[in-house]
């Protein structure tokens, strides 16, 4: 194209000092002369404004989280060159090696060795070795000669690269992309994996003409790739969007051969395409080996009705806006999903007022990521099995929930505990944030809920204890499991947020001692772990690492199947017959910041000290 001659459209992908954008207004603008390119940037912090001037609206930005997404700039402005997909991958892995006249050679020489001190030079074309063994030297230029064996390479990351590939858009008079198109299979044919993220390209079949050259690819990545910065980024920042799409349509006659060009791909990501649900649920359907998907980033509040490919077994919709898991209903009858990932959205509830029932998702769906979102209520998790039958695995950190949890009496609790009624509320876990929960954790968990249960009854009215009991879906099963607890309800006791119910009375004993050594403790419920540790080292002249305290809280219960009597730390070798089958709860006192009072239920409690 002759200098100074210029091509616009609405939809044309551009760059200006490397950053993308794409035009969405060719016209005047009110008050000045001339025409303008009304374009959105692909970073939404990059512009100005969002298409207005003047208080005159000229275009609608796809990005709509930011105002300052658009900007107005001359046609007669010079653009970046664009760049064919062999110049992208020679830019990439074959640059040009670096000439730095500022890096100097120095060698050092054992004493007596005249001959380099003569020559330094001359030990170029030695071996390099270290103790005693040859070894090889390998620098930049080494390495960049590796890389630019480009018919080798099996990973190609092509992003922010300018790339455009205008040869293979759809022509007036044409039904199909280009035939015969081998630049890429020349470059490249050994491609595993594909990264054309953060490019220029405008129509789908732009990346069909690609992959249809690289018979052995089985990953592809469409969608903002983040840069390398010297400092970590916040995961709620927006970062600078990916490939803008204006046309993802695909002809009678080209279907077929996007089928064949994505046949072998199983893993593919659409991530921050701004491209709407029913445009990403059709393209999946040209992926006919398509296990794992990713739409992330794409400001999805709700999903419409259009159906993924039902073969996806993996899904990631991280980083949306969406707020229940009722807006996502369409996903429900995909048959062969088995791990969705809904991280970093802006999820609350389970239904929204608008639908008349919950969501109820296929049960091979076993995998639920649902961390940092806005969950602040025990009942979403109590009827979270409801909507997934089939769940064993969950991740639940980073959400409200977890922020200010309070025993029954007034006492804050963290986030472990909290984790710790998770378990116990949800009995189809098993696995936590990763960690697999074992039986003795379990045992623990259910047995701390069932006696929070209790006491939340003991400290209400009797005429709340239905409402209460609603609450709490489990009890009954539990009570079934571990025996019903005794609720105790005086009246004209201590009032639990007075003084008195913040100390607590510790009986604290040494085990095996034969001068049967105890002491008696009276601590605030506030002191942490590592005060009482210290109160009991002095106590029994101990150091503090070289004991354990466990709280011996009395209760005794049927063990529950699965758990042998030898993992039962409660259980000595002298215990009664009578008590064989049954487990003592114990908890052990973890040296930490935590409060004694998260640790200890109730005003007393009975202590043992345990030398390592």
């Amino acid at each position: 194209m002759p200098d100074g001659f210029y091509i616009f459209y609405v939809g044309k992908r551009l760059s200006y000092d490397n950053q993308l954008c794409t035009v969405r207004y060719i016209g005047e603008v009110k008050g000045t002369k001339g025409e303008w390119l009304g374009v959105e940037w692909d970073d939404p912090t990059r512009g100005k404004h969002s298409g207005e001037h003047g208080g005159t609206k000229y275009f609608e930005c796809l990005n709509q989280s930011t105002a300052t997404s658009a900007s107005f700039i001359r046609p007669a402005r010079k653009y970046d060159p664009f760049r064919s997909f062999a110049e992208a991958l020679k830019a990439k892995y074959a640059s040009d090696p670096v000439q730095d006249p500022s890096i100097h050679i120095v060698f050092a020489t054992k004493p007596g060795d005249n001959a380099l001190k003569k020559d330094p030079l001359a030990r170029i074309n030695q071996p390099i070795r270290i103790s005693g063994k040859e070894v090889e030297e390998v620098g930049f230029d080494k390495i960049r000669k590796q890389l630019a064996q480009l018919s080798e390479l099996k990973i190609v990351i092509l992003d922010g690269l300018r790339m455009d590939r205008s040869v293979a858009r759809l022509r007036e008079g044409m039904e199909e992309w280009e035939k015969g198109l081998t630049d890429v299979r020349e470059a490249c044919p050994k491609a595993i994996e594909l990264d054309l993220s953060r490019n220029l390209f405008e129509e789908w079949r732009e990346i069909a003409s690609i992959c249809e050259q690289l018979e052995k690819l089985k990953s592809l990545r469409v969608e903002y790739a983040m840069p390398s910065f010297p400092f970590i980024i916040p995961h709620k920042l927006t970062p600078p969007s990916g490939n803008r799409f204006r046309d993802i349509s695909i002809t009678a006659a080209e279907r077929p051969r996007c089928l064949a060009a994505f046949a072998n791909i199983t893993d593919l990501k659409l991530e921050d395409t701004l491209l709407p649900w029913e445009s990403i649920a059709s393209l999946t359907h040209l992926f006919p080996a398509l296990i794992t998907f990713s739409a992330s980033s794409n400001y999805y509040t709700s999903l419409t009705s259009h159906i993924l490919n039902p073969a996806i077994t993996s899904l990631t919709l991280e980083d949306n806006n969406l707020t229940s898991l009722s807006v996502i209903s369409s996903l429900a009858s995909l048959p062969s999903l088995r791990r969705l990932i809904l991280k970093s959205n802006k999820i609350s509830i389970i239904t929204a007022d608008s639908s008349p029932s919950p969501p109820v998702f296929s049960s091979s769906v076993t995998e639920l990521d649902l961390t940092y979102n806005d969950i602040s209520t025990w009942s979403f998790l109590d009827a979270l099995p409801r909507s997934f039958p089939g769940l064993t695995s969950l991740r639940i950190s980073h959400n409200p929930l977890y922020a200010h949890l309070q025993t029954p009496d007034g006492r804050p609790m963290t986030p472990e505990d909290g984790y710790m009624l998770t378990i116990a509320r949800l009995s189809c876990l098993r696995t936590l944030n990763y960690s697999p929960i074992t039986d003795k954790e379990r045992l623990n968990a259910e047995s701390y809920y069932l006696s929070l249960i209790a006491k939340e009854l003991a400290y209400a009215p009797e005429k709340d204890a239905p409402a209460i009991l609603e609450s709490h879906p489990r009890y009954k099963e539990l009570c079934e499991e571990y025996g019903e607890p005794v609720i105790a309800r005086e009246r004209g006791g201590v009032n639990p947020n007075s003084l008195a119910a913040r100390l607590v009375r510790l009986h604290v004993y040494l085990k095996d001692s034969t001068e049967n050594q105890q002491v008696e403790l009276e601590i605030p419920g506030r002191c942490t772990a590592y005060t009482l540790i210290g109160m009991v080292s002095r106590e029994f002249k101990t150091k503090p690492m070289g004991m354990r305290l466990v709280w011996e809280t009395g209760d005794w219960m049927p063990a529950p199947k699965g758990v042998e009597e030898e993992d039962n730390d409660s259980e000595s070798e002298d215990e009664e017959e009578s008590e064989v089958g049954r487990v003592m709860r114990e908890v052990e006192i973890v040296p930490g910041t935590r409060s004694v009072g998260t640790w200890i239920d109730g005003m007393e409690a009975t202590i043992r000290v345990e030398l390592r």
